[in-house]
């Protein structure tokens, strides 16, 4: 079936008074190669019935119904369910002109542009168009380069470029790009890497599309934890034109925009009689945003010394927070190296992003997440607002604290990590604090501020228990039977089970879809139809043993077994060390059978277990859980591990295949196990035995995907509420 040139894409969300002349509008059209993919999100009223009735009723009619995920979700939905050569969006409660497809599609053609923009006529609620138009226009007509039009953000008709709407895309525009999850201004988020990424655009006059003005509209209400997504869009702006040089002179203006917006935002919300956890979490991520912002206000020179003090005071002043309601206000503690969300990558990291993810879905938690600051971390952090981040800057020793640590008589921890949010967590008063590992010493003096039986320890690592300890926490959670065993050597202090889990929705099977997506990459990457490609995923460390599973591939002679190696040293923040260098050059031997990635993000991650025939975890430590056997199972492939820590308890049932280690990692190094036989050769023989035998795959396949169905986000949310009962 050939691929239609225009996909529109329509977000559907109870608009069921005006949905149909939304969609009447685009089946008039004097253009029919086209499909229309209506998105139904989880609407309650009858839009859902309406988009299937269409559907059976026009054949360029698809639709799609998903979870509620707002707005950006559902264009994102529809992004990846096109086929068009080009994509177009529209909303549902707006209408276009008969022409509308057909003149943008042949400017684009003719113009060989990547993006066409129309101008917009404004309509009020009854749609009946007004005797004197109100017209939304370009400032030039013509043809552009994207970059040429990005100042244009800035000027009085702002809105013609940055809506979603009012615009034919090149559909490889989105290849990368989506628009970020549970915000408003999603579009003015995404604008400028929209058009920095087009080399022609083409800027018409004429108002082919119609805007519906509804007081209902999202944009249209007072305010409330959205309101700062808007300052959040600009401050974007701002550190793109920072980062551009050839954009730097729309840098002042920029700022001047976003600060002054963020200072009207702040009154209105300092005015708030009843602030709401949700209000007081946006503005907290916002205020770290323009904190970043503050070393560029000397680039500013419209705002005078007075107003840039205002911002500054109002960047650093300490912000309300709301009193407390029937709900748990927890806090969760993360060690220092990496941020949530885990855009860096991070096992722990990932298991707190899974819990702010169900607690925006459920709401069930006042949720408080103390992370490393990073500026991609805080842009998406945005999208959760049942979640309050407060990001600090990484750790470091000074000298008055050092000196301070040394003469005081308090036993105050050195590093600044722990002792600089303390204001914070008093303020916060939460009901429970969460060490999520790290340096679990780190959090004494917080505990005995606030009280020892506030504070948890989550052990993601082996740690015993012990009489410091004790004095810190009045219990555990531990991510399984092994480590709270271990925890329980050493202490009277309870522990309760919380296994680990992962993304159901994201680690699957897949659709499709997203079956073909992974076979494309398979092919990427060069594999064949007949390899049998073996995955490692994960740190590349000598504790993971990744040495033995080279090793292994030496030791098999079928040129048609291949090894696919995904991870890095530290996940995003480290890519090289001297083990992963040696480890590529011992591979360097098989060059042709062995490939390594390095970093991956987590949501690219699905696809490459699911090209894979196998995927193999020849840990050497006491593996504390088992995430990546997770992963590997949901998305059914079969899994070759070690026995070791608490993978076994992970895998059982899974039909997995464990091996024995022949050697085991220490802090002081690898250390050899008497009488064991070589890892290496267990790994090969096990390698060999999958790639030979297609039905103890699929059993395998088949078992590891009804294993993997009991560690779902949503199971590990019940079990933290059970465990904080």
């Amino acid at each position: 079936m050939k691929n239609p040139s225009i996909s529109v894409v329509v977000p559907v969300y109870k608009v069921e008074a005006w949905l149909p002349a939304c969609v009447d509008s685009l089946l008039k059209q004097d253009f029919d190669d086209f499909e229309l993919i209506l998105v139904d999100d989880g609407s309650p009223d009858g839009c859902g019935a309406i988009c299937d009735e269409y559907a059976r009723k026009d054949e360029r009619v698809r639709v799609i119904h998903r979870q509620n995920g707002g707005l950006s979700a559902a264009r994102n939905s529809g992004i990846e369910a096109a086929r068009g050569q080009y994509i177009a969006f529209v909303d549902s409660d707006d209408w276009v002109a008969p022409d509308y497809l057909s003149r943008m599609y042949k400017t684009a053609q003719t113009q060989q542009a990547d993006l066409v923009v129309c101008g917009v006529e404004d309509t009020p609620d009854s749609g009946q168009r007004l005797a004197e138009p109100a017209l939304t226009g370009p400032q030039q007509e013509g043809l552009f380069t994207g970059r040429e039009l990005i100042g244009c953000f800035l000027g009085p008709c702002s809105t013609y470029y940055t809506v979603a709407w009012n615009k034919l895309y090149r559909a490889s525009l989105w290849q990368e790009l989506r628009y970020p999850e549970g915000m408003i201004h999603e579009d003015d988020a995404v604008a400028p890497c929209l058009y920095a990424a087009c080399g022609r655009v083409v800027c018409l006059a004429q108002p082919l599309y119609f805007y519906r003005l509804r007081q209902g509209s999202i944009c249209r209400t007072g305010v409330s934890a959205g309101s700062f997504d808007g300052v959040s869009a600009h401050a974007a702006w701002c550190r793109f034109f920072a980062a551009e040089p050839e954009l730097a002179p729309h840098l002042g203006k920029a700022l001047e925009g976003c600060w002054q917006r963020y200072l009207s935002v702040c009154a209105e919300a300092f005015r708030t009689q009843d602030l709401s956890w949700q209000l007081c979490a946006r503005w907290s991520e916002v205020q770290a945003e323009m904190k970043a912002l503050l070393p560029l206000l000397r680039q500013c020179y419209t705002l005078s010394a007075r107003q840039k003090l205002s911002c500054r005071r109002w960047a650093l002043k300490k912000l309300p927070l709301p009193a407390k309601t029937g709900k748990k206000r927890v806090a969760l503690l993360l060690p220092p190296e990496l941020p949530v969300p885990p855009v860096h990558g991070g096992a722990v990291e990932t298991l707190a992003q899974h819990l702010v993810t169900e607690n925006q879905r459920e709401g069930k938690l006042e949720l408080c997440v103390i992370s490393r600051f990073d500026p991609e971390a805080l842009a998406r952090a945005g999208q959760y607002k049942n979640t309050l981040f407060y990001y600090q800057q990484p750790p470091r020793r000074s000298l008055g604290y050092s000196l301070r640590y040394r003469l005081s008589g308090n036993r105050l921890h050195w590093n600044r990590w722990y002792a600089d949010c303390l204001g914070f967590l008093k303020r916060l008063d939460a009901d429970v604090c969460i060490a999520e590992g790290g340096d679990l010493t780190g959090w004494a003096q917080a505990s005995r501020t606030l009280g020892r039986e506030k504070f948890l320890a989550h052990l993601h690592g082996e740690t015993p228990g012990s009489p410091e300890l004790d004095r810190i926490y009045s219990g555990a959670l531990a991510i399984s039977g092994y480590i709270a065993k271990l925890w329980q050597s050493g202490t009277q202090r309870p522990v309760k089970l919380v296994p680990n889990c992962v993304n159901a929705e994201q680690f699957s099977q897949g659709d499709a879809a997203r079956q073909a997506a992974a076979r494309a990459l398979r092919r990427e990457l060069g594999y064949t139809d007949e390899d049998f490609v073996v995955l490692f995923c994960g740190r590349t460390c000598p504790e993971k043993g990744i040495h033995q599973l080279v090793a292994a591939m030496q030791k098999l002679e079928d040129p048609k077994v291949k090894l696919l190696v995904v991870g890095s040293p530290f996940f995003g923040a480290e890519s090289n060390s001297p083990y992963f260098d040696k480890l590529k050059k011992d591979a360097a031997l098989l060059s042709d059978r062995i490939q390594f990635t390095g970093f991956v993000e987590n949501s690219r991650l699905p696809a490459y277990y699911r090209l894979a025939d196998a995927a193999c975890f020849p840990a050497l430590w006491e593996e504390s859980a088992g995430i990546t056997a997770i992963e590997a199972m949901a998305c059914g492939c079969p899994v070759i591990a070690t026995r070791s820590g608490g993978m076994p308890e992970y895998l059982e049932g899974s039909k997995a295949i464990l091996l024995e280690r022949s050697e085991v990692w220490k802090p002081e190094g690898l250390v050899p196990v008497e009488g064991a036989a070589p890892l290496a050769d267990t790994l090969a023989q096990a390698i060999r035995r999958l790639s030979q035998n297609e039905e103890l795959c699929r059993q395998m396949r088949d078992a590891g995907l009804e294993t993997a169905k009991r560690y779902t986000t949503r199971e590990y949310y019940q079990n933290i509420l059970h465990a904080l009962d």
